[in-house]
């Protein structure tokens, strides 16, 4: 190894955890990411060679991060998003987070900065908004798969557009009054318009809804994302100035290419050549004159005044804007907190100047994957805007709260001390535990450290804090892993039949049949387990479809017959239940081979999901359900021995009836 290498092997150990640089390592050569062709200046070709403001940054990605990334050419963005959703590639080189696309994609935080703006022909005198474009018969272009169109139906359901392949094809159609408008990215605009030499067009207004662009990547890789994340950071300000410099020297135009700005300078030029005739005529003329270029003076100058008036207003405007800008680009999207950007700018200021004593508290929250697998991402984002809010409640105005992963959060504090630090982690712990389980308890792991002397690091402080709280992580992991399972166990108890009645005839039965084979004592509490949890994936069906007292169409049936795989999830997270996750995933297998999820057959079905099988169909027959009456005992064993051998174990029906029934005879 090189000198080189080795000095960067050393510096992306610095910030990649040793998990981190593990996944690379395992996952080296197989890490693909998609590139459009015709996206200037973000990323477009030169001859044959990929090159753009995207491109540069994954040339620094890759020396950052010490790895090679295979980039895959994609003429057309709607091929590229397709490759994507079908995971034919691991990411997108630069993409808008949209709705739709986080069914599939995790993002960075955003690392270009991309308003839309309103284009028109330089004739074109009336400043723009959406209620005017709604309300005329102008003809407006947006260009096909771009982000903003989503936003543009929601928010504007009466604005009539229509797509075009590119901005190229766009920009040219406005030029040449072919159409009257076209919604576009600012970057690509400028673009354009260079590249095509085009000298008609202008900005006429700029929107609210900005393309700001990300890397995204496949979901079920979440450490790409993290890992991406953590590169981004590493790239100073210094290199984005001169990647932006590069590619895009001037992203607006300036006050003298605005045709507002001469139309402003002609009224006033104009008011002014009033005021000296009009002294001139002042001098000449009789009384009369005198009187009527007065107050045709005094007309000017309350036009000049209103025309001032509404350029001082839309100056406020625009500085409303750019805070906006601002507060987005230094803020999460979800939470409010702030964002690893803002977090690692103030890191190298605190590096800077040194103060002492800083505290850092690292917070972990736990659950969030189990949640998003089980109960969607809209449950997992009230997780994450939940501890957000105890985070922020519970530290002083001068702290730093910043979510800087997708569970990971920190907070920087400034004079703060250990013991301050240890008080606010208790604080933050009570409130999580008197928080309301909506629906699962919040549980967060933390860790702290203080810098004391000025040879510290705060990147050393953070790896103690990171260090505390994952072993912190893994000391409450037992408990954290049983208060998710109670809160599941709460809502299936509320959104299915699965009573606690129902529960305990179960295990009632189970454990008689268990006994009679000879299971052992380890087995036998597995079996009681089962018994409770069986159902365990239903936590994740809606209730519309639980709860429907008519037939399923086959639509939902299918989303039931998913709930043992779900349950098995589930259970395989947690070392408790990680012996009954198999009984969870096999208790609708039949013993032909006609069930489900895995066609399993006979002796291939663990013992503990054929008896659990075949305890619940029996006490189902015999209880009823809302929309099917109970049987008696006799019609239910009849019912059972009917299924013998095809959806029962023989054996298992035989000793059933036998033994366990005559018994309670």
């Amino acid at each position: 190894m090189t000198l080189l290498a080795a000095c960067q092997k050393e510096s992306v150990s610095i910030f990649l955890t040793e998990e981190e640089q593990a996944w690379l390592v395992q996952h080296e050569g197989q890490i693909s990411i998609g590139y459009t062709t015709d996206y200037p200046p973000v990323e477009f070709l030169i001859g044959n060679d990929y090159v753009g403001i995207s491109a540069d940054y994954f040339k620094l990605l890759e020396v950052k991060l010490g790895t090679k990334f295979e980039m895959v050419e994609f003429d057309q963005w709607s091929d590229l998003i397709e490759a994507a959703r079908s995971k034919n590639v691991s990411g997108i080189t630069a993409a808008t987070k949209t709705p739709e696309r986080s069914n599939y994609l995790d993002f960075t935080v955003p690392y270009i900065m991309n308003p839309n703006v309103i284009i028109t022909r330089k004739n074109f005198s009336e400043k723009l908004t959406f209620e005017k474009l709604s309300n005329s018969s102008m003809d407006i272009l947006v260009i096909e798969e771009y982000s903003i169109i989503e936003d543009l139906k929601k928010n504007h359901p009466k604005l009539e557009f229509r797509t075009v392949p590119n901005t190229s094809d766009g920009l040219r159609l406005v030029a040449f009054g072919e159409a009257d408008a076209l919604i576009v990215e600012i970057m690509s605009a400028s673009a354009g318009i260079e590249q095509d030499k085009i000298t008609n067009l202008m900005v006429n207004t700029e929107i609210a809804y900005d393309s700001n662009l990300s890397i995204a990547t496949r979901n079920d890789w979440p450490m790409l994302s993290t890992i991406l994340n953590k590169g981004l950071a590493q790239i100073t300000e210094s290199e984005k100035q001169d990647i932006l410099n590069k590619w895009v020297p001037i992203q607006r135009k300036s006050i003298v290419e605005n045709r507002y700005f001469w139309m402003i300078l002609g009224v006033i030029l104009v008011g002014l050549s009033v005021i000296i005739v009009t002294i001139v005529v002042w001098n000449r003329l009789l009384q009369k004159a005198v009187r009527e270029k007065t107050e045709e003076l005094i007309n000017k100058n309350e036009q000049l005044y209103r025309t001032k008036k509404q350029l001082l207003e839309e100056i406020e405007e625009r500085k409303k804007s750019e805070a906006c800008t601002k507060f987005k680009s230094h803020h999460d999207e979800l939470t409010g907190l702030y964002n690893r950007a803002y977090y690692n700018e103030q890191l190298e200021y605190f590096e800077k100047t040194k103060i002492i004593p800083l505290s850092i508290v690292l917070g972990d929250l736990n659950g969030l994957k189990i949640t998003n697998d089980t109960l969607g991402h809209e449950v997992g984002d009230r997780l994450l805007i939940k501890i957000a809010e105890i985070l922020k409640a519970h530290c002083d105005e001068k702290d730093i709260v910043a979510r800087i992963g997708g569970d990971e959060f920190v907070i920087l504090m400034p004079g703060g001390t250990d013991q301050k630090a240890q008080a606010v982690c208790k604080k933050i712990k009570v409130a999580c535990e008197e928080s309301k389980m909506d629906p699962i308890k919040l549980s967060v792991a933390l860790g702290h450290s203080e810098r004391v002397s000025l040879e510290q690091s705060l990147q050393s402080v953070f790896k103690k804090a990171e260090d505390q709280m994952y072993e912190n992580k893994m000391y409450e992991s037992e408990s954290t892993h049983t208060g998710i399972l109670e809160s599941l166990k709460a809502m299936l108890r509320a959104t299915t039949e699965e009573t606690s009645e129902h529960s305990r005839r179960m295990e009632e039965l189970a454990l008689q049949l268990g006994k009679l084979i000879g299971l052992t004592q380890q087995e036998l509490n597995a079996l009681a387990s089962l018994a409770d949890l069986h159902d365990l994936g239903k936590v994740a069906i809606s209730d519309e479809i639980l709860l429907k007292e008519g037939p399923l169409t086959a639509e939902e049936m299918e989303k039931v017959r998913r709930h043992p795989d779900l349950g098995f999830k589930i259970a395989s997270t947690s070392p408790r239940l990680a012996q009954i996750a198999e009984g969870i995933l096999s208790h609708h297998e039949w013993w032909d081979g006609t069930g489900y999820p895995r066609g399993l057959k006979g002796e291939e079905i663990s013992i503990l999901a054929r008896i659990i099988s075949l305890v619940d169909a029996f006490d189902v027959m015999t209880i009823g359900r809302p929309y099917k009456k109970a049987m008696t005992k006799e019609a239910a064993i009849e019912e059972i021995k009917r299924f013998s051998g095809t959806q029962f174990d023989p054996d298992l029906v035989e000793l059933f009836v036998q033994k366990v029934m005559n018994d309670k005879s």
